[in-house]
């Protein structure tokens, strides 16, 4: 069964789609990010071009005059530029492609259009299963989870707190009682 995320009049959400969970005792289940990771992620990217450009005009206070000034300017208008081309056009994209699913054998995480980037972390090897909950995502209500294997860590991001904890239980009864 599939469900829309409804009418988004800025059309920034629009198109993704969750997909109902089967059952976590069955461990099937598969959803996209929620509908707030855009603007999440957008708030994370306003803040760390603000600061990019802060830091550029503060050189360009030093360095006054000179060849350099130029460049700096030019860096902070490109800095711009790219922030506002990934609030408008990356983010929303990112959210529209990230797919995530539980299954008896693992976690399965697509993610991409152009360049798909499929995952697969069966349950043998997972090591641990951590909520992560930043300050800005705790505003939001969401969680991202990591799960960590030897050597990698993956993670799922911006989903509901109670998403990401059916998530956490889901990938947590992994077959510790028989070793």
């Amino acid at each position: 069964m599939t469900t829309t995320t409804g009418d988004d009049p800025r059309g920034i959400a629009r198109g993704i789609a969750r997909v109902a969970e089967t059952d976590v005792a069955g461990a099937t289940f598969s959803a996209a990010v929620s509908r707030r990771a855009v603007t999440v992620w957008n708030i994370i990217s306003g803040c760390t071009g603000l600061i990019a450009c802060v830091v550029l005009l503060g050189f360009r206070l030093v360095f006054q005059d000179g060849w350099l000034a130029i460049v700096l300017v030019v860096l902070a208008v490109v800095t711009v530029a790219s922030t506002v081309a990934e609030c408008l056009i990356v983010n929303p994209r990112r959210a529209l492609t990230f797919r995530y699913g539980v299954e008896p054998p693992g976690l399965s995480i697509a993610q991409g259009r152009w360049i798909r980037r499929e995952t697969f972390v069966p349950r043998a090897q997972i090591l641990y299963v951590r909520l992560r909950r930043g300050p800005v995502l705790r505003n939001f209500g969401l969680a991202s989870v990591h799960v960590g294997v030897l050597g990698r860590e993956f993670m799922v991001p911006c989903l509901d707190e109670q998403d990401a904890e059916r998530l956490r239980g889901a990938l947590k009864n992994v077959d510790r009682g028989a070793a």
